[in-house]
């Protein structure tokens, strides 16, 4: 039996979540157990629309690359007409994996098994010795891959959801997609992925990484002191000013900006030449307003693990100017102790080409695989599903939420907050964690 069972079952300990994170708190727990893992790759993953790709990494008809929802492994394939599909890779016959090769260009995809064939669109397509071995009545519609019945994007970034009966992906993503807008929607061109996603392993769990993107700024001067002691974050306690939290429905959240750097840098941080590509005549009058004051989203998450990464850095601050840099982050759950994590640097198509090599370097300093933050970050992270293991800190231990609650002058909420969600009047808070975890728990808790 697994210690939540012992405590009267999984029921009982969500619904007891429930009462504890109105109070502020979690218990431990929430981080370490494999039966919650479980009900989160049945209940979470397989029902929520999950991120698997963007569109330039699969620009050609007959370009694939292999993804995973929760652990399931999923070829992510451009057919011969251009449309996208999320293929089960595994074969109708044995169930072995048609595909091992982690991206490429192929017009099918063949069983080493016993050779069965798909198309790259999934349908099945024949095997050896077709005419005796298998009558040609038989349906390749019935004996296809199995497929994702629901794909989709926005703003090049590639959905999925595996429940049939799913809502649509902007639905799903309500007024998140109004921040994806002032994000990725600044320029009629886009951003492309640049080079392969990085992927590395912490002994963490996925949630980790999830709710402190879309939350957790106070960590900044603290866990990444040693960036400002090296020279490349100067003044690490000024990461706070000018920095709030929004929430909006479905558990996504984001820690916003009102403004990171004084001039030349504009629109929220970017240099001249790079605002000068931007058509903010596609925005909305509010979006324009939010952007023209300098505003931005500098991390957030959208439930449940993608998020998404909008700062400045520096490459070498003896040399380089701050620049922004742009990557999308997935906390990809391997089990209820480790996390793979996936990193997707970005840059927009039409910016000067030095701008964009100054920002994929800086984002390789500070948060790709060997990154100076990313190791304070991973390394912090492993305290969760490390000591959620321990008796005594399963029947002790809630972690308080309450960062900013009872304070004179602290936490509160933005009362004529004109754009989507709630804004909260600073950072000293934990609203967005707390509305991650209720989400959370709505969704584990659902049959």
């Amino acid at each position: 039996m697994t210690a939540i069972q012992d405590q009267g079952g999984v029921d009982a300990f969500l619904a007891g979540v429930a009462t504890d994170l109105d109070d502020g708190v979690l218990p431990i727990r929430a981080f370490s157990s494999p039966e919650l893992h479980q009900l989160e790759l049945e209940r979470v993953f397989a029902k929520s629309w999950v991120y698997v790709g963007h569109v330039t990494e699969i620009p050609n008809a007959g370009d694939y690359v292999l993804r995973y929802v929760g652990r399931d492994q999923f070829i992510l394939a451009r057919d011969e007409d251009g449309e996208i599909h999320l293929l089960f890779n595994s074969c109708m016959h044995r169930a072995t994996a048609v595909c091992h090769a982690e991206k490429g260009n192929s017009s099918h995809f063949r069983c080493p098994y016993h050779g069965w064939i798909y198309k790259n669109n999934g349908d099945w397509n024949g095997a050896p010795h077709r005419v005796n071995a298998y009558p040609r009545t038989m349906d390749p519609q019935q004996w296809g891959l199995r497929k994702a019945p629901h794909v989709d994007t926005y703003h090049g970034l590639i959905f999925v959801n595996l429940d049939p009966d799913a809502i649509s992906l902007t639905e799903y993503l309500g007024d998140m997609a109004w921040y994806l807008d002032v994000t990725f929607g600044l320029n009629p061109h886009g951003m492309r992925v640049v080079g392969d996603p990085h992927r590395w392993v912490a002994g963490a769990n996925w949630k980790s990484g999830a709710e402190n993107f879309g939350g957790d700024a106070y960590h900044v001067p603290h866990l990444h002191r040693s960036g400002e002691e090296v020279g490349v974050f100067p003044n690490v306690d000024a990461a706070l000013s000018g920095q709030f939290h929004i929430a909006v429905d479905g558990g996504h959240s984001i820690v916003a900006s009102r403004g990171f750097l004084p001039e030349p840098w504009v629109l929220g941080a970017w240099p001249p030449d790079v605002a000068a590509i931007f058509e903010l005549d596609k925005l909305t009058s509010d979006q324009q307003e939010f952007v023209n004051n300098g505003w931005c989203a500098t991390v957030f998450t959208i439930f449940p693990n993608l998020s998404i990464l909008h700062v400045p850095g520096v490459y070498d601050a003896q040399s380089t100017p701050p620049v922004m840099m742009t990557a999308l982050r997935q906390w990809q759950p391997r089990s209820h102790d480790k996390t793979e994590i996936w990193n997707w640097p970005l840059e927009w198509i039409d910016a000067p080409a030095e701008f964009n090599r100054l920002s994929y370097d800086a984002m390789i300093t500070s948060f790709g695989p060997a990154g100076l933050f990313e190791q304070d970050d991973t390394v912090a992270w492993q305290g969760p599903a490390e000591v959620g293991t321990s008796v005594f800190a399963r029947q002790t231990m809630k972690l308080n939420y309450q960062l900013g609650q009872g304070v004179p002058g602290g936490f509160g909420l933005v009362e004529d907050w004109k754009f989507p969600g709630v804004a909260t009047t600073s950072v000293y808070d934990e609203h967005n964690q707390l509305r991650f975890w209720k989400h959370w728990q709505e969704k584990v808790s659902e049959k």
